[in-house]
């Protein structure tokens, strides 16, 4: 009974039964992901510098951007 009422759904309701289905599926991919990748041995890259690194010495003023 169940099966036939998501059949008959997916014909007449098609855009219900994809949302419905990708928004079970984002939960469970949370789950499954991460231990899959730690098993086939994914290394995570290293992190993007946020800052550029200033240089240890005093800082010239630019000549010619004076307000």
């Amino acid at each position: 009974m169940f099966v036939n009422a998501i059949r008959k759904a997916t014909f007449e309701y098609p855009f219900a039964v994809w949302g419905l289905g990708l928004g079970f599926a984002g939960p469970l991919l949370v789950l499954t992901v991460p231990p899959v990748r730690k098993a086939l041995g994914f290394v995570a890259p290293k992190a993007v510098p946020e800052s550029y690194p200033l240089p240890k010495r005093a800082r010239r003023a630019t000549p010619g951007f004076e307000d």
